[in-house]
């Protein structure tokens, strides 16, 4: 059994924040409106003070491309390890913005870019969450484990971990 707990404001960003940290690599999936969408594994650089989440790209990908015509997206995060999984559904925006290249560029991110923070197909998707839900443990995988077992042999209503909406 999960409780429930929605979140919102500073509480959720903090909640999304924490999660995305844990876990920084999800599932990018772009063209919605169609079947199959493209869906590609992207790394966050940050998830800002708003709830913004800042991805690294090339002008020229498949999934700049479709942004640009149709700017929903929705991020798939799994931390298996600990059990926790988050989506998030939102809006994105591409910029090429140099000061905040500069700001998010590190080492990693330079094994993309042949040019490097100054590569004329660097550009950034800023992904503003309009819904998220997450589940999280709570006392992390072997304590949740060790309930999910007791729950099973006793039907002892126990409560296995948390989910909720994300409202940022």
């Amino acid at each position: 059994m999960l409780d429930h707990k929605n979140l919102i404001a500073e509480e959720a960003v903090s909640k999304l924040q924490d999660l995305v940290r844990a876990s920084p690599t999800c599932m990018f999936a772009t063209n919605l409106g169609e079947a199959p969408f493209h869906v590609i594994p992207m790394r966050v650089q940050e998830a800002d003070y708003d709830g913004d989440l800042w991805f690294f790209s090339t002008t020229d990908s498949t999934h700049n491309a479709q942004v640009r015509v149709d700017p929903r997206v929705q991020l798939i995060f799994t931390n298996s390890s600990e059990m926790e999984f988050l989506t998030v559904y939102g809006t994105a925006s591409i910029s090429t913005d140099k000061a905040q290249i500069d700001r998010l560029w590190n080492t990693m991110v330079g094994a993309w870019f042949e040019g490097g923070k100054d590569d004329p197909k660097i550009s950034l998707i800023r992904v503003q969450p309009t819904v998220a839900h997450y589940w999280d443990t709570e006392d992390g995988k072997l304590v949740t484990i060790a309930k999910m077992l007791t729950r099973a042999a006793t039907g002892a209503d126990i409560s296995t971990g948390v989910q909720g909406s994300l409202r940022v």
